[in-house]
This record gives structure tokens, sequence and C-alpha cells, in this order.
């Protein structure tokens, strides 16, 4: 092959390579067109907010958040208060929405698209101190591609959208509705009167087993439902709230629940009955009441400092809670609140045909020769 046509194949190649190395900028410039995007919301002034409105299911559901002292609470609840990382997730979500591409500028057509407040998915306001919107947009539904449409309250434009936010529109879904969790390992006992009826369940000494104080003769427990009476305070939230100050005056508080912990911590629900619906006022306390002191010149042991430290963390927790949960009342779930307000004839049962005095099993049943030293007993 001669040099001339080696020079020739040189050069096809060298054109080949280059036009590969343009086609693949050129594609990866499309790429990046197609992709772009660009905030909804341009920056938002979090200090100026002073309320932010909710609308969502076309307009049928409203949640009002209103700042008090610095802090959120939801006004549709007699200002309780708001919970602060669902004001954060909103907010995020408010200014993480991404345009695309602008669909039109026609008020006309923003029906269709659903971006008016008659017929978007969840319209959102953050207001100032006068109540003057500072921003406010309009979300669509998505379609199966996941694609929507959003706009600004304060403009006609409408843009494409994906990951339409999910923007939750129920008061509730603004409260932290987390009312008390407590492990069943810290749980010493449980002192339930509901129905006339009294009791109480403890734990085994070796917290294998829960026991009933003085099981009649006679008689067993039924199933495991006293397991999850005993238990009943695990993860115990609520599904509405109100001003104990507004409450109804024929609210009869006749049913009590008494949970003590292992550290001497004690909960206490008051439970009444109203429309069929189980409501409750909750309160803490600390049975250990000797002052937590240091006498100068001695010299304590790390564990005697650490028992101290563990009831002063414990005293602040009652407080808190107390502090949180003094002026209201909660709607507890039905589901849980019959855990909460069963009679004692509804755990046990006579035993098979028999076994009338055979030797009870430990698990089942505390001698009733024993003592009861029950502080949590019912009065």
């Amino acid at each position: 092959m001669s040099d001339r046509k080696l020079v020739i194949l040189g050069i096809a190649a060298l054109i080949m390579v280059g036009w590969a190395i343009l086609q693949n900028r050129i594609g990866r410039s499309v790429n990046t067109a197609n992709f772009s995007s660009s905030p909804l919301v341009e920056g938002l002034q979090i200090d100026a907010v002073s309320a932010i409105t909710i609308a969502g299911e076309k307009g049928a559901k409203t949640v009002h958040l209103v700042k008090k002292d610095g802090l959120f609470v939801v006004a549709d609840k007699n200002d309780y208060p708001a919970d602060v990382s669902k004001i954060n997730a909103l907010i995020s979500q408010c200014l993480d929405i991404r345009t695309h591409e602008k669909i039109t500028s026609d008020p006309a057509n923003h029906a269709d698209l659903k971006v008016t407040p008659a017929t978007a998915r969840a319209v959102v306001s953050f207001l100032d101190g006068e109540g003057k919107e500072i921003v406010g947009l309009a979300v669509s539904d998505s379609d199966e591609k996941g694609t929507g449409f959003a706009r600004l309250l304060s403009g006609n434009e409408v843009y494409s959208i994906q990951q339409t936010p999910w923007i939750d529109a129920s008061v509730m879904g603004y409260a932290n509705t987390a009312l008390v969790d407590v492990p069943k390992d810290k749980i010493l006992s449980v002192a339930v009167q509901a129905s006339d009826q009294e009791y109480i369940l403890r734990s085994s000494e070796d917290g294998s087993a829960v026991l009933l104080e003085n099981m009649p003769e006679g008689k067993q427990f039924k199933g495991t439902t006293y397991k999850t009476v005993f238990g009943a305070l695990s993860s115990l939230s609520f599904e509405d709230v109100t001003a104990s100050a507004i409450a109804p005056s024929d609210m009869q508080f006749d049913s009590l629940y008494l949970c003590k912990l292992k550290d001497l911590t004690v909960y206490k629900l008051s439970l009444a009955q109203k429309d069929g619906k189980t409501w409750a006022k909750v309160s803490a306390d600390y049975l250990d009441k000797t002052d937590v002191t240091k006498t100068v010149g001695q010299v304590e042991s790390e564990e005697e400092l650490k028992k101290k430290e563990a009831k002063l963390l414990a005293i602040d927790a009652v407080n808190a809670f107390n502090q949180r949960h003094e002026d209201w009342i909660y709607q507890i779930p039905s589901y849980t609140a019959g855990d909460l307000t069963k009679p004692l004839s509804e755990l046990i049962e006579d035993l098979p045909a028999g076994e009338e005095g055979a030797e009870t099993p430990k698990e089942a049943i505390e001698t009733a020769a024993e003592p009861s030293a029950e502080p949590n007993a019912v009065q």
C-alpha cells in the first residue's frame, strides 16, 4: 500500500473518531436538556412565614397552621402543637418541586391541568404576619408515568413536573400522634379499673411471664389477651385531640389504667366513653419523692452517680410529659381502647373440669398468700 493511501486512511480514521466523539457529546447535551429542571419556588424566607394553609381533595380539606411564640400550632385543633418534623417535611416538599417543560400561560387551561384551588391535588400557601401570601403553589395528580403539573398561584405559567409530592391535607397529619411508648420489658405492673372490676397484672421476678395478682380459685388466664392488656402502652397513639377546657361536661372519666415501670415512673390514663369513642386524660408521676443530694466532700461511686442521673432524667421526662399533655384530651383508637378498659371477666376462665385443686402453673398465677405492696393498686 502506498504512502498516499496510508495517509488517506489515517485521515478517514481521525474523521470517524471525531464524528463519534461529536455524536457522543451531542447525545449527552440532548439528554441533559431533556432532564434539566429548575425549582418552582425560587427561595423562601422561612423566618418570615407566620402561617401555612394546606388544601387538598379539590378544596374539600383545609389545614391551618399558625406560628405562636416561635412554634407552629394546628389552629383547627385548638392550637395543638404541630410536629416540627412534619412542618419541615412540608416545606422541603414544596422547595424540592422541580419544573421541566412550560405547558401553558393561559388561565383557561388551568382547570384541565388541575392546578386551580378547585381541581388541584394540593394547594399550599405560605403567609406572612399580616396574612399576605409570600408564596403559594398548586400541584396536580400524577399520571401513570409520574408526570404532573404545577404552578405558582401568583402567575399563570404551568409547568410539567416529575415526582409530584404527596402533600398531607389532613388536620391530624401535622400533629405528633404518639402518646406513650413503653417497652413491655420495662413494665413492673399494670392496674386496671373498668366495668366495676379491678385487677393488677404484674411482671414475674425474672420478667419471663405476666401474673395476675390474687387469681380467683378455679380460674386461669383465657388465651393471651392478658398480655395485650399488659402491653397496651406500647406505641400508644391517638386519633383526635381536643382542649380539656372545652370538653363536654357530661364526659365521665370512670375507667382507669395505671402502668408502673421498673424505674418507678407511673403513667395514668383516665378514660371516658362518649358517642362510641374512647377519650383519655393522661399524666405521669415518679414515685421516689426523695431529693437527689450531693454531700460536700463525699466521694460517690460511679454506680451511685448513675442511679442519681437516671432518677433526674426520669423526673425530667415526667415533667415534660405532663407539660405536653395536661391541657388536652385524646381520642384513643378503638382497637387499642379495648385493651385499656378490658374487664377482668374477659381475661380469665374456669379451669378445665377435673383440674381444680391441681397445682397452679407458676407462670399463670401469683401466690395469693404473698402480700401485695403494689402502689398502683386502684383506690
